[in-house]
């Protein structure tokens, strides 16, 4: 066989050989483009009805990013409204391998922690819903509402329906936690300046978010103030609805209890003319936003420090686009 053809053989084997290693690298490189990114998302508890549908929001757009091939995995951490639990879940988390971490906070001081422990980690760490005292300093991003405007809007609904002004009482949600700090804050820039409305002595108390807490307060206030008691605001719906409820069957419908969320419950109250409003808060927006960063971070994009979705009054005059 003469030199020629032998030349002319081994640059055909070479040119074979790189073309089937350019095929091998592109399947190399498709199989690789489907992310192993692992998330963990520490809830705040999996229980009252606000968190189950943000909660329920959050899945669906977690699970859009697996079959999407955005991320590789992620996990559900049960925070069970208590800091000191979230706190030992992002050790869980950090153990696990997570590269990025969702947290809805219990507490503003309590859940801090867990926010320190992702900077020190450096793990991006996307707060939502509420605030850590941390927050604007060491997360990656924040996705909340302005609850200061959510307190506000409950005081200045009350002046609205009541405009001769009365007394009033203020059942709160857990101390510490940064809605409950903000949402007071909000009322009380309202109310304290307005000589028409007092807060009855001892009237302002923690129900922790709980109805059934809110109900025994409200029942106490209503015998011991009877008509005096004009108005109950309340840091959540869970609280307000029942002791709307309560004062409803006592045959004080005259008095008017408003709390935030926009649950099913409480808007269907409103429909049915049982409650007079309730402020909608977009939990399932936060947390989609919340997973629309995440994903961003994670694929090395910039992101805001902060996004903000406003509050929304539901009354009957808006409720069935809402109920919807």
């Amino acid at each position: 066989m003469s030199k020629m053809k032998i030349s002319l053989m081994a640059m055909v084997i070479v040119a074979l050989v790189v073309s089937f290693s350019f095929v091998g690298y592109k399947i190399t490189t498709v199989a690789e483009a489907k992310s192993n990114f692992k998330v963990a998302y520490i809830a705040k508890n999996t229980v009252d009805i606000f968190h189950a549908r943000v909660n329920a929001a959050a899945k669906e757009a977690l699970d859009g990013l697996v079959a999407k091939g955005e991320i590789g995995s992620w996990n559900l951490y049960d925070g069970l409204t208590d800091p000191v639990v979230q706190v030992n879940l992002i050790e869980d988390a950090i153990n696990m391998g997570a590269d990025l971490v969702i947290v809805l906070p219990a507490e503003a001081a309590g859940s801090a922690p867990v926010v320190t422990r992702c900077a020190e980690k450096n793990i991006p760490c996307i707060v939502a819903n509420s605030k850590t005292e941390n927050t604007d300093e060491l997360a990656t991003a924040y996705i909340g509402s302005n609850d200061v405007q959510a307190g506000e809007m409950m005081a200045k609904f009350i002046q609205e329906k009541l405009p001769n002004g009365g007394g009033y009482a203020h059942l709160q949600g857990v101390i510490g936690n940064s809605a409950q700090i903000e949402r007071g804050k909000g009322m009380h820039n309202v109310l304290d300046k307005d000589k028409k409305w007092t807060l009855l002595d001892g009237a302002e108390q923690t129900a922790e978010w709980q109805a059934e807490k809110a109900i025994k307060f409200a029942e106490d206030w209503l015998a011991k103030y009877g008509k005096k008691l004009n108005a109950i605001i309340c840091d959540n719906d869970d609280m307000s609805s029942a002791v709307q409820t309560v004062m409803n069957s006592a045959g004080r419908k005259d008095i008017v209890c408003i709390g935030v969320d926009g649950n099913k419950g409480p808007m269907t109250m409103v429909k049915n003319g049982e409650l007079l409003a309730t402020i909608y808060q977009d939990g399932s927006g936060q947390v989609t936003k919340a997973i629309e960063l995440a994903n961003q971070v994670l694929h090395g994009q910039k992101v805001a420090k902060e996004t903000m979705i406003d509050f929304v009054i539901i009354t009957k005059d808006n409720v069935d686009k809402y109920l919807k």
